[in-house]
């Protein structure tokens, strides 16, 4: 076990996987921090619409992949912008191992990962607080840790491009002109036009609610 790993930890972006059954599943979180270190314990607040939430639930062991700056846009896309309800995140994906609690844990893209096992929970509302001793941890990169500020500003594509350098907003930002208020995803950079954004809007890039949607022109 390398302690070293958990210098690692700082406010930015992991990939949280688990397995339930014979089902592997992560997604995109950040929220992880250590919070004792006698034991050594470490807490990540999970969106209760997770469909990893409900498998550590269920499970109670879940991994951390602690993101680094060599990370591409695709592991966001893989692991952020779409449920593992309706897909296997995994398929054509090989870049992972098993750790020795049996949960798959991310190679490419990250600098650590803690496996963990579930000691407490909170419930948060919208989110569920797992609280969970660290069972094995290893460095296994010398990246720096991503932060959320750098993948906004050198992994996620600019504002009004999509991943492959188009428009995320198609025509219509184009035909709006500045006339018409633009609602931007803060999270992949797709643009709604229109005078007010819809509750239940649902960005059709990355799959997040109207509450990560910023107006940005008036």
């Amino acid at each position: 076990m390398d302690a070293k790993a958990m210098n690692c930890l700082t406010y930015g972006l992991f990939v949280l996987t688990a397995r339930r059954g014979e089902k592997d599943n992560g997604c995109i979180v950040n929220t992880v921090q250590q919070v004792t270190a006698q034991p050594n314990r470490i807490g990540v607040a999970v969106n209760k619409l997770n469909f990893t939430h409900d498998m550590i639930m269920d499970t109670g062991v879940f991994n951390v992949s602690i993101i680094s700056e060599s990370a591409e846009f695709s592991l966001f896309q893989r692991f952020g912008f779409q449920s593992g309800r309706d897909v296997d995140k995994f398929d054509g994906f090989s870049d992972w191992k098993v750790a020795d609690n049996g949960v798959r844990y991310i190679t490419a893209g990250d600098n650590a990962y803690l496996c963990a096992k579930v000691v407490q929970t909170l419930d948060l509302g919208t989110h569920t607080l797992f609280v969970a001793d660290v069972t094995e941890m290893e460095v296994i990169g010398q990246e720096p840790s991503v932060t959320y500020g750098y993948y906004h500003a050198h992994i996620k594509p600019q504002p009004g491009q999509s991943a492959a350098g188009e428009s995320a907003a198609g025509e219509s930002a184009a035909e709006s002109d500045g006339k018409k208020t633009v609602w931007r995803c803060k999270i992949c950079g797709y643009e709604y036009v229109g005078e007010e954004l819809p509750e239940d809007y649902i960005c059709p890039v990355c799959k997040h609610p109207a509450s990560d949607f910023e107006k940005v022109v008036g």
